[in-house]
């Protein structure tokens, strides 16, 4: 693997667990400081204009927002069973229009095929946003350590998976007030999933 290949991929691992990291658990004061630290080192930019424009807008919401603040985004929107704005970040919420629906059984065997599963402390399905990041790393880990071919798997995960959730609240997340924080980090992770597209060619997708 040349060297360009493997900075990229670092890159890449940068920005999932980045994004990871708004979805995985509840806001912190230590998440909160260590958002800021890494927007300020991305603030020389990554080369594509709306990433770029998306968290530069991360940046200015959070260091607009208290910690208590982000903590009441992320409990309206992913542990409240009563709020209004609840959003689902289920892949085959979006695909199938339920949860456990026919997209979740495919992704199963997929993932029954490369060996991967979840570990018990885990306890949502697999297609929470969450695993299918973490499937992701694992892949672009596994292909810079083994220099294997699993850009198709890749880019199945991806479009089949990831788009569909991250897009999916996007548009639920993007018309609501009061969640400057969580519009903006997801308008960061559509960005950036919009640029990893673009690294596989249509075909790869199965």
């Amino acid at each position: 693997m040349n060297n360009t290949v493997q900075d990229t991929d670092s890159a890449r691992l940068v920005l999932y667990a980045f994004v990871r990291s708004f979805f995985d658990s509840q806001p912190s004061r230590e998440k909160h400081e260590y958002w800021l630290m890494l927007l300020d080192a991305l603030g020389s930019g990554t080369g594509s204009r709306p990433l770029d424009e998306a968290l530069l807008a991360l940046k200015t919401a959070l260091s607009n927002s208290e910690v208590i603040d982000v903590q009441n985004e992320y409990y309206e929107l992913f542990e409240n069973p009563f709020s209004p704005n609840r959003v689902q970040p289920f892949s085959s919420w979006y695909k199938d229009g339920k949860i456990m629906g026919p997209s979740l059984v495919k992704l199963r065997q997929l993932l029954y095929n490369l060996n991967l599963g979840k570990e018990d402390s885990f306890r949502a399905t697999e297609d929470h946003l969450v695993f299918l990041i973490d499937v992701m790393m694992h892949l672009i880990e596994e292909s810079g350590r083994q220099d294997c071919e699993n850009t198709g798997v890749q880019a199945s995960i991806l479009r089949n998976h990831l788009l569909p959730v991250i897009r999916g609240m996007e548009e639920k997340i993007g018309p609501l007030e009061n969640f400057s924080v969580y519009k903006a980090a997801i308008s960061v992770a559509s960005a950036f999933l919009g640029l990893e597209e673009c690294l596989f060619p249509s075909s790869d997708s199965t």
